[in-house]
């Protein structure tokens, strides 16, 4: 089995680790310039050579997947055997030792593009405007300059933050898309005005042509492939995260945005991708499939690398049933991806929705806006 995106042969390592390590690996990780699986070969060979390690609390601790050069998950099951603890305590202590050793860097060693977010699933109602719009505030509350482009023809995400559309004198997404557009991109935006977000908060706000986007695109005959990309790079310098709300389909504008948040040459592993918010349900594991396939078929037949960064469990409830809770183990069973949040239904995400309100503002210390709190600082790595 080799990584994906990876030239050099590795085998994948199945173990359990607790989401504070998982987050605190890839964020340090990402800090010091390093894939978070180099980060983990390196902490295991630094745990190799460190024979007294304490012991670390491993509670909560789920599924978790990462690929390491050849032999490496065998060498770590024997030295685990040999030190008399269990895989879960050994990568544990393995990532502490590592984190200790290599405190965060004053500065980012390595210079990365600007993140990339696709928050896509074609099954409708799932929660991807929730997601993305979540996402965006925590991003932009942390001090961090985000765009955040309302992809889906139902432009559900421009009518949740009340915008009337395109400012005067601003042009269409897809008419940027088609090279048609007479302003720069940057005249399409709307600022969302909560002094919360201190103006770091832009919207591109979607418009009715949206919903002629794949039959308009499949006419264009030079570019097709590259023309989001080509809209929105213009922006890209004077953002940290751009986010893109999917639409709820599989069609030619989903296959763009995987195109767009495609890894460049010298991005980190996961810095940009596609986050993918689910149901604990039997169809969003349908749904999932598909959108893995369509995934796995874009890079295969363009070559590219499309990073999957995780699931967001959207609306869970555990009061529902051992169906419910059943599919939610599964969701976490899965480790690449695996699930980097979980929203439990609340009534707040549903008022904020309801009202036109960002939850920011609508509830800002409520317990689904501490989950995008922590969701935010993971992805911002």
């Amino acid at each position: 089995m080799t990584s994906p995106g990876g030239s050099e042969p590795r085998e994948k390592l199945l173990v359990n680790l607790t989401a504070d390590l998982r987050r605190d690996l890839r964020i340090r990780a990402a800090e010091h310039g390093l894939n978070m699986q180099d980060a983990a070969a390196l902490a295991l060979a630094l745990w190799y050579e460190t024979p007294d390690t304490t012991d670390v609390d491993t509670r909560g601790a789920r599924s978790w997947g990462v690929f390491l050069p050849a032999g490496g998950p065998d060498r770590f099951a024997a030295e685990c055997e040999a030190r008399q603890v269990t895989k879960v305590q050994g990568m544990a202590q393995a990532i502490s030792v590592w984190l200790d050793a290599h405190p965060s860097p004053t500065t980012r060693v390595v210079a990365q593009p600007v993140k990339r977010i696709l928050v896509g699933n074609q099954k409708g109602g799932v929660g991807k405007t929730f997601v993305a719009l979540g996402l965006a505030q925590a991003l932009a509350e942390m001090g961090l300059r985000v765009l955040l482009v309302d992809y889906d023809a139902q432009q559900h995400l421009t009518e949740r933050l009340r915008i009337a559309g395109l400012p005067e004198g601003g042009d269409s997404l897809l008419t940027h898309m088609l090279g048609e557009a007479k302003k720069h991109p940057a005249r399409s935006l709307v600022a969302v005005p909560h002094e919360r977000f201190q103006g770091r908060l832009h919207v591109f706000p979607a418009t009715t042509d949206a919903f002629l986007m794949d039959a308009r695109l499949a006419l264009l005959q030079v570019g097709r492939d590259t023309c989001l990309q080509r809209a929105l790079a213009p922006l890209e310098g004077n953002y940290d995260v751009i986010i893109l709300d999917g639409p709820p389909n599989l069609g030619l504008a989903m296959d763009l945005g995987i195109n767009y948040v495609q890894r460049r040459p010298g991005e980190l592993m996961d810095h940009s991708g596609v986050l993918m918010p689910v149901w604990s349900d039997r169809s969003s594991f349908k749904a999932y499939d598909m959108l893995n396939t369509q995934i796995e078929t874009h890079c295969r037949m363009t070559g590219a690398t499309v990073d999957q960064l995780g699931f967001v469990v959207n609306a869970y409830d555990s009061r529902k049933g051992v169906i419910t809770r059943g599919f939610y183990d599964g969701w976490n069973d899965l480790t690449t991806p695996g699930v980097l949040a979980t929203l439990k239904d609340s009534i707040e995400g549903r008022e904020a929705s309801d009202l036109q309100i960002p939850l920011f503002e609508h509830a800002p210390d409520c317990e689904q806006a501490h989950v995008f709190r922590v969701l935010a600082k993971e992805l911002a790595a």
